[in-house]
């Protein structure tokens, strides 16, 4: 009687503030946004029971992916994940009657909040951002994204990196697929390697990970193409900081390493903590989850150059080294040339070199022969030449040239990296 007499509560998306891609930890535009009356249809779930702790991302109590781990909610430990069961097995139609909507060219950020509001509608009532990135069609670990299978597998990207005191910031990089490889078409992948000017959607779930909801195909053709997959993203809440007066902090939400304060929400700080406790899956839950399977995820027999696409594109650790490189400007390569600039540890210096090769700087070699020159780094020469040796042109055949003449042997792994060269080029 009273459904009839006031209706179902209506969905509202409530954009809070717009933040620029300079302006966030993304990597891309974003609009930070309050979903009120949201179905919590697709929602993140976490379980455990005595032998391990599990995720899902769960669409209509179905698993879209699963992260099992023994101490789940530690945030620098890897975790195995393991495919889903695929959204084609899903009852909630609201993805596919918006196929036509979601292959549509980009036009906004702005434009795109609005027409996925069908979408977004089926999340939890809570604090999100939508933004719009570059996605690699890998699963961090240097596989094509779509061939997660069924039995549990470490992956690196999983988590954040540690190196030599470091830790990265995770954050959206890298795709696990939703469907299941059975659905793959040619022919559509085919349409989507010549036109590029569309959007994959996902959710981030974890590390560097998230959930592809829909784009595979376009995954695929980006993929072959060796381009990063346009993709907006779906960034739930991450944490809760609760107010502080010893500290004096009036605390606030954060969504993926982004602060929203608590003059900037609409509901309050405890509400939206407590939320959290609906997401706890119960026994029979998680016992479901890890049962259902769909043969076809780690079977499907994926033609060799689609497989081989995974290497052309960053691993886990490249990505924490261009995070912990930092400005690769032209002036502050010139600063570190001219010894303007003084590195406390050499492994900086080293994750500067690393991300200078990996995107292809035309810089490189001048600061890669820079510190193959100076004995000062001698602690990351092992790692520099190895990097100079996949390199086959004239000047780095002169600069091995250069180091075998003046060689003393007093350094026999560095003398074998520049042997190894020549020979290869045999």
């Amino acid at each position: 009687m009273l459904k009839k007499l006031f209706g179902k509560k209506q969905i509202e998306i409530i954009p809070i503030k717009k933040l620029e891609k300079n302006k966030n930890s993304w990597g891309g535009d974003g609009i930070v946004f309050y979903l009120k009356n949201g179905k919590g249809i697709l929602r993140q779930k976490y379980g455990s029971n005595e032998t391990q702790g599990l995720s899902c991302l769960v669409y209509d109590n179905i698993p879209l992916n699963k992260f099992h781990g023994e101490e789940y909610f530690c945030p620098t430990c890897e975790k195995l994940i393991s495919a889903g069961y695929g959204l084609d097995k899903a009852n909630d139609y609201t993805i596919s009657k918006l196929r036509e909507t979601l292959n549509q060219p980009f036009v906004s950020l702005e434009q795109s909040l609005q027409n996925l509001e069908p979408l977004l509608g089926l999340l939890p009532t809570g604090y999100y951002a939508l933004t719009d990135i570059e996605l690699f069609p890998t699963d961090g670990d240097g596989n094509f994204f779509w061939t997660i299978g069924n039995n549990p597998i470490l992956n690196k990207a999983t988590c954040t990196i540690y190196d030599n005191g470091n830790w990265s910031e995770g954050g959206p990089k890298y795709i696990l697929p939703t469907q299941p490889p059975r659905l793959f078409n040619k022919d559509t992948a085919e349409f989507y390697r010549c036109n590029d000017n569309y959007r994959g959607i996902a959710y981030f779930l974890d590390g560097y990970l998230c959930a592809l909801l829909d784009g595979h195909h376009k995954a695929v053709a980006a993929a072959m193409e060796k381009r990063p997959l346009k993709t907006l993203v779906i960034l739930p809440t991450t944490g809760v900081l609760f107010p502080n007066k010893d500290q004096g902090s009036k605390g606030g939400l954060i969504i993926s390493g982004q602060t929203l304060y608590k003059n900037e929400l609409l509901s309050s700080i405890k509400k939206v903590g407590n939320s959290f406790s609906e997401n706890r899956m119960s026994p029979g839950e998680m016992n479901e989850y890890l049962r259902l399977h769909d043969e076809s995820f780690g079977t499907y027999k994926w033609s060799e150059d689609i497989l081989e696409t995974g290497k052309y594109f960053p691993d886990i650790f490249t990505i924490a080294c261009m995070e912990w490189a930092g400005d690769l400007s032209d002036s502050r390569l010139d600063k570190i040339i001219k010894d303007e600039e003084v590195f406390d540890e050499d492994c900086t210096l080293y994750y500067i070199v690393k991300a200078l090769f990996e995107s292809e700087n035309p810089r490189f070699k001048q600061v890669a022969f820079y510190i193959g020159r100076n004995e000062s780094y001698v602690s990351i020469w092992n790692k520099v030449y190895t990097l100079l040796g996949k390199v086959k042109d004239e000047e780095v055949e002169d600069f091995f040239v250069e180091y075998l003449i003046n060689d003393e042997k007093l350094r026999p792994d560095i003398t074998r990296i520049v042997d190894d060269y020549f020979i290869k080029m045999k």
